[in-house]
């Protein structure tokens, strides 16, 4: 407070010293949405990669995190001063607190909730394996060992199971292919005599590729056992699509 008073000590002064913050706050902050936004948007449709698209979204925290604070303490100098304009500098001040929630609620929370880890499976003794689509075997542990991505599994994801469908293997599977379609993933390998699916989803608004497996096994009183695996492509954490997406996935299949 003593610092701008001290910048600006005449009511003129004071309203250009306000109108300027107001002009940088909202300035910076329209510039930080429009980076970001225009990343993610040029990575949804591929025409950069999917981690340079995201990469500007996590990083507008900071940069968001400044331009509140900035704004916030300007605006409490122009209340208690009565001086203005405010208009820009409200917008901005808004508008970078907008962001600033939009990086915790979507990327800093919800990482926070889940393990760092980005292949999930119903499986942990033996996930499904791809035989078309390109994804590491066993497992894509990233920077862990295969001890610890299991401990993170199992800690974080012990509810991510088989589950076990009174129809016959070939019926299942071909549900499970009309839920995929239905959801909008391609279809990369559907193979009926060796009960497997593969398939690409996607996640999130720069629709970043996640591998998916729907493995159906015959069990000998005529069901069927269905086990899934999901992978993303690139990344350490997924915060949490993958586990989700057989969550969701298995919950919808038919029970015959």
């Amino acid at each position: 407070m003593a610092a701008i008073e001290a910048t600006a000590t005449t009511p003129k002064a004071q309203n250009k010293f306000i109108r300027w913050i107001g002009n940088f706050v909202l300035g910076g902050a329209v510039l930080m949405v429009a980076i970001v936004l225009i990343a993610a948007t040029l990575a949804r449709f591929d025409m950069i990669d999917k981690l340079s698209g995201f990469i500007p979204f996590a990083m507008a925290l900071n940069p968001a995190r400044a331009l509140t604070i900035i704004g916030g303490v300007a605006l409490i100098y122009a209340l208690v001063k009565k001086v203005g304009p405010t208009k820009k500098l409200l917008a901005g001040t808004v508008l970078s607190i907008a962001m600033a929630f939009a990086v915790y609620s979507m990327l800093i929370i919800p990482a926070g909730n889940v393990p760092p880890i980005h292949d999930v499976t119903t499986d942990l003794d033996d996930p499904p394996q791809f035989t078309v689509l390109d994804v590491d075997v066993p497992v894509s542990t990233g920077p862990f060992s295969q001890e610890e991505w299991r401990a993170f599994h199992e800690g974080a994801y012990a509810d991510v199971q088989p589950i076990v469908i009174s129809a016959p293997p070939e019926e299942v599977l071909a549900s499970a292919q009309a839920l995929a379609e239905d959801r909008g993933w391609e279809i990369a390998s559907y193979d009926a005599e060796a009960g497997k699916l593969e398939a690409t989803a996607t996640a999130g608004y720069v629709r970043f590729y996640d591998d998916v497996i729907v493995e159906v096994t015959p069990i000998a009183d005529g069901s069927t056992r269905v086990d899934m695996r999901s992978v993303s492509r690139v990344g350490v954490s997924d915060v949490g699509y993958n586990a989700a997406r057989i969550r969701d996935f298995l919950a919808d299949m038919p029970r015959g």
